[in-house]
């Protein structure tokens, strides 16, 4: 890479992932050198991102995002990684980067798996087949990769746990739930009971918030330092920090939920297959699944998780008693 990136587009600030992301990016030893720009689809975010917290807002359509895409020399997308419209046209933009500037644009992306795997398992990681979850989007990622108009890096996290705190949650701008734990809640709050699918005896990674935003940041200082690490096909940095039965968090939402009288039974009832037909049903067909990455690479940076998976289950009452309040403020 001829030159360092400087000019950041950042997408995905309102979610649970990327206002965690672009707080802990802000405050990088030289964050005053980046010029960061936050888009948001609604213009109003937009404007109380820049007013708020003080970085610049766009908004608009997705020419927009191709428009500032083309201006950036990174883009960090930790919006959904199954927006392939989305996917299009940053990655349009990027090869237009690429005609003006002679640079590949840096592309710092964000996608999930079920599977187990290990960060350095380059191979299987590539076989997987592009009907996989999450996987199409990163397909045209490493296609634009093998093209030479980005340079990717791809962080994997496990299931996010832990309240998100930060400049964009004060000013109100970015959901602080869990999106599992959310998911579920809501689940269980139309049945008016915790619910399970079978033993649930299936295991799950798991890695809390401010722990895979550090890891978010670790690859994109070692990116703005110069240090050559894996990219493209083997830029995969997984993010754990241990293992758990799926069954203590699904039956803890429950329980939580119970505690602050938001359901009248704590016992917790297989869900019913009319239950399993909507979107939770399909859902779950990741969350069936036994899903253990190891985020050896990533460990290979310096990354040091700080919270075990152990602790999830012991934030869920927290984080339920937030969500009802969040959701009585808005009159739900």
């Amino acid at each position: 890479m001829s030159s360092l990136p400087k000019t950041i587009l950042f997408l995905g600030t309102t979610g649970y992932i990327g206002g965690s992301v672009l707080d802990a990016l802000l405050d990088h030893p030289k964050a005053s050198e980046f010029d960061i720009t936050a888009y948001f689809r609604s213009a109003e975010k937009a404007q109380k991102c820049e007013r708020l917290v003080g970085v610049k807002g766009i908004s608009g359509s997705l020419d927009v995002v191709q428009e500032a895409a083309a201006k950036a020399d990174m883009i960090v997308n930790c919006a959904s990684s199954d927006d392939i419209p989305l996917a299009e046209a940053i990655l349009a933009g990027a090869k237009r980067h690429l005609e003006v500037s002679k640079v590949a644009t840096v592309l710092l992306h964000t996608y999930a798996t079920d599977k187990v795997l290990d960060d350095t398992d380059t191979a299987t990681i590539n076989e997987l087949p592009s009907t996989q979850w999450h996987r199409a989007v990163d397909v045209l990622n490493l296609k634009a990769s093998d093209e030479g108009y980005i340079t990717l890096y791809t962080v994997v996290p496990g299931l996010i746990f832990g309240l998100a705190t930060g400049r964009f949650v004060e000013a109100g701008l970015q959901r602080s739930i869990p999106t599992g734990e959310l998911f579920i809640a809501l689940e269980v709050l139309k049945r008016g009971a915790p619910g399970i699918i079978g033993p649930m005896k299936n295991t799950w990674d798991f890695v809390e918030v401010h722990d895979i935003a550090d890891l978010f940041v670790l690859v994109l200082d070692a990116i703005i330092s110069g240090k050559k690490i894996a990219s493209g096909a083997d830029g995969n940095y997984f993010g754990e920090n241990g293992f758990m039965e799926l069954g203590p968090y699904f039956r803890g939402v429950g329980q939580a939920l119970y505690e602050l009288r938001a359901i009248k039974s704590a016992e917790a009832t297989q869900f019913t297959p009319e239950e399993l037909k909507g979107d939770f049903g399909s859902v779950y067909i990741h969350l069936g699944n036994n899903a253990r990455i190891s985020g050896t690479r990533s460990r290979s940076l310096g990354w040091k998780p700080k919270v075990p998976a152990e602790a999830v289950v012991g934030k869920i009452r927290d984080d339920m008693k937030v969500l009802l309040e969040s959701m009585k403020a808005s009159g739900v």
